[in-house]
């Protein structure tokens, strides 16, 4: 197709439906624009556009080559009062069957119906990004970018009979810009851990951990400059926010941070990393950062399970039901990865590596070859070929 390609994107972001489909779309979008493709986001609200154009900067306002248009019929939970609408706008100009078919229309939505994608068909070539696989979904192209174990490939692929071109496994996975291309050195020696929780805290995860850190590595007298630095994300929803500012001043070795703009940047200054299960397991992958996870939600288990079973990123389970343990494992994950196990040579001039160095940078390689950054371009290119 050629390059002056148009992209319909429909998806919506909102307070009950948090942003996240907003983000990854719109990661998609910067590379279709990359490829000379235009492209439309089509959203239901003054809420999802609003959201949306906090997360463009200047530069992609200003670009001709994309434009944000509100829907009149459309509920964002309700897909299929749009339909006329979106059947009008996407036939408007077209003489024929053939120019009709080369629109493209994205939707990233999990109130999708198989009525709503059937009835699109005629008049665009249609792609869903999919993460829960609710029916087998009748269009042009299917992504999910879930990390998907060997064992169970085979099942995915069974679930997407419909589709004619399936993209599945981490590959795909749609980073923000600020991930493409970027990876980190693995040091020597771990110096600096980041821990994040996502938006919210409600289980006081950061708290807990300061406290054990503080206990078994800070001992008194311990010299300061020996302890790794905690860097703690602090959701805009947590309830400690006041605590782990008031705790940062009190020792040195803690930073707080909130309303993080670049987070490949802080990433970027860590050895070792303490997640909650979630987009940011993927966005850790793309740098190569070790990385221990646990889950606080039941829409967080089968993501962790599945970078578990990768053998990417180990699971300590779920705070839940066994805080006490999670964080104890947590805690050996970071004696693994940053203390030398093994006896090495005492010879001065040897180049053997500490073993906890070589756990490490085996943890990069892998992490790296799972999630590269380039998903979001692997899918634009897709799109440009349909």
């Amino acid at each position: 197709m050629g390059s002056d390609r148009l992209i319909y994107i429909r998806t919506d972001g909102n307070s009950k439906i948090a942003a996240g489909h907003l983000v990854r779309c719109l990661s998609i979008a910067q590379n279709c624009l990359k490829t000379g493709m235009s492209v439309c986001f089509l959203l239901s609200d003054e809420e999802s556009k609003s959201l949306l154009e906090s997360f463009m900067t200047e530069s992609l306002k200003e670009n001709q080559q994309l434009s944000v248009q509100l829907l009149k019929t459309a509920k964002y939970n309700d897909l299929e009062k749009e339909l006329p609408e979106v059947i009008e706008l996407l036939s408007a100009g077209h003489s024929s069957y053939n120019e009709i078919s080369s629109n493209v229309y994205l939707l990233d939505s999990y109130f999708v119906t198989k009525r709503y994608l059937s009835a699109l068909h005629p008049v665009a070539k249609i792609a869903y990004l999919d993460d829960l696989q609710l029916f087998d979904y009748p269009v042009d192209l299917l992504i999910n970018y879930d990390v998907i174990p060997d064992t169970a490939r085979p099942s995915y692929e069974a679930a997407y009979q419909n589709a004619k071109k399936v993209l599945l496994g981490a590959a795909y996975t749609p980073l923000r810009r600020q991930f493409e291309n970027k990876t980190v050195s693995i040091k020597e020696n771990v110096s600096d851990i980041l821990v994040t929780t996502g938006g919210s805290d409600p289980y006081h995860f950061c708290m807990e951990f300061i406290r054990k850190f503080v206990t078994v590595l800070a001992l008194p007298g311990k010299k300061v400059q020996n302890i790794p630095t905690l860097h703690i994300v602090v959701g805009s929803l947590n309830e400690d926010k006041e605590s782990l500012y008031a705790l940062s001043k009190e020792y040195p070795f803690i930073r707080s941070y909130e309303n993080v703009t670049d987070m490949a940047a802080l990433m970027g200054t860590c050895d070792l990393a303490v997640s909650a299960s979630g987009t940011t397991l993927y966005e850790l992958c793309s740098l190569g950062i070790p990385t221990v996870s646990f889950t606080m939600a039941d829409n967080q288990l089968i993501s962790a399970k599945a970078f578990d079973n990768t053998g990417a990123i180990p699971c300590a389970g779920d705070i839940r039901k066994d805080r006490e343990q999670v964080i104890q494992k947590i805690f050996d994950f970071i004696r693994q990865m940053s203390q030398d196990m093994d006896t090495l040579s005492a010879d001065p001039t040897s180049d053997k590596r500490s073993a906890s160095y070589e756990r490490r940078l085996k943890a990069h390689q892998s992490l790296r070859n799972l999630v590269d950054g380039d998903g979001a371009m692997r899918i634009a290119n897709e799109l440009k070929q349909l």
